[in-house]
C-alpha cells in the first residue's frame, strides 16, 4: 500500500520512499496508524504532520509491509495498532495504552515515553527503511 505525505506540507521537495515494516502485531482486526512527526514539539502536542491508517488485512505472520512518500528531512514514527477502529490510542485510567504501540527504529521497552530523538530517523535519496516493532502492555 503506498501513501503520499508529502503533500500534507505543501512542500515542492520530491519526495523519498519510506519502507515501513510494522512487526510483532498480535492480530488482523482494525488497522495500524502511523502518526508522522517532525519535531519534539509536535510528538509533545501530539500534532503530527501527517497521519496515515492502514487496514491490518495485509498483515502475514505478524508483519505488515508498507510504503510511504515523504520529502526528506528528519522524521519520526509513532503508530497504534487500533484494534477496534476507533481512530485513536484508546487508554487505562492510569494512562496506560490498552492496544499496541510502536516507534520507528525504537523498541518501547519501559513505560515511560519516550521523546523524539529516540525514535527519529532521516529521510534521504533514494529511500530509507523503518522497522516498528508493536509492545502490547
Amino acid at each position: 500500500m503506498i501513501s503520499s505525505i508529502a503533500g500534507a506540507w505543501g512542500l515542492q521537495t520530491q519526495a523519498q520512499s519510506v519502507n515501513v515494516t510494522v512487526t510483532n502485531i498480535k492480530n488482523t482486526k482494525g488497522q495500524i496508524i502511523i502518526a508522522v512527526f517532525k519535531d519534539e514539539q509536535g510528538f509533545k502536542d501530539e500534532k503530527p504532520v501527517s497521519r496515515k491508517k492502514f487496514p491490518k488485512s495485509a498483515v502475514t505472520n505478524g508483519v505488515l509491509k508498507v510504503t510511504m512518500d515523504v520529502p526528506a528531512g528528519t522524521y519520526g514514527m509513532a503508530l497504534v495498532d487500533d484494534e477496534n477502529n476507533s481512530d485513536k490510542m484508546e487508554k487505562n485510567m492510569l494512562g496506560i495504552p490498552k492496544e499496541g504501540v510502536g516507534f520507528s527504529n525504537f523498541y518501547l521497552s519501559g513505560l515511560s515515553k519516550p521523546t523524539f530523538n529516540d525514535f527519529k530517523f532521516e529521510v534521504k535519496p533514494p529511500s530509507v527503511a523503518v522497522e516498528c516493532k508493536i509492545r502490547y502492555f
